[in-house]
């Protein structure tokens, strides 16, 4: 058996207990229901480095999901305690690369990870520069690609 694989050492933990109706009818959490997860801790760290979705709300700005890469490594159940490690691979003028792992509490195992990438957008849908504030806080969880878990 492979050893668990080690949380990353730069990024926001975020834990979390699956809940029943994240469930598919094979007993567990549906593909597409991770990224709910996936979600709720990018916000999570957001909220964490003092930029919290609420203000780029009130700036009529959003980070617009353009790609995303998600591997399903072993299923997640009702229930099973999560942690989430979430960082920055990648900062540019106008977005933000994201690499998140799902791990399994009890076992430490890695489950689900996924390398994400958002576009700040105006309201009017047009790609935007990310506020200088945001583009700061999140410095401090930049890492580079070899500090991070291969996939």
């Amino acid at each position: 058996m492979a050893p668990p694989h080690q949380p990353p050492a730069v990024g926001h933990r975020f834990a979390w207990r699956v809940p029943l109706y994240e469930i598919d009818i094979g007993q567990a959490v549906y593909h597409g229901n991770y990224y709910h997860f996936f979600e709720m801790a990018r916000e999570a760290l957001l909220r964490q480095q003092g930029f919290g979705y609420p203000e780029l709300v009130a700036r009529q700005l959003h980070l617009a999901v353009v790609e995303a890469h998600c591997r399903y490594r072993q299923p997640v159940r009702y229930d099973d305690a999560i942690e989430i490690y979430t960082s920055v691979t990648a900062l540019k003028s106008r977005s933000i690369t994201f690499h998140q792992q799902l791990f399994l509490s009890a076992s430490g195992k890695l489950a689900t990870e996924v390398h994400l990438t958002t576009v700040c957008i105006s309201f009017a849908g047009k790609p935007v520069p990310l506020p200088l504030e945001l583009r700061q806080c999140l410095e401090e969880v930049l890492v580079s690609r070899g500090e991070t878990t291969p996939v």
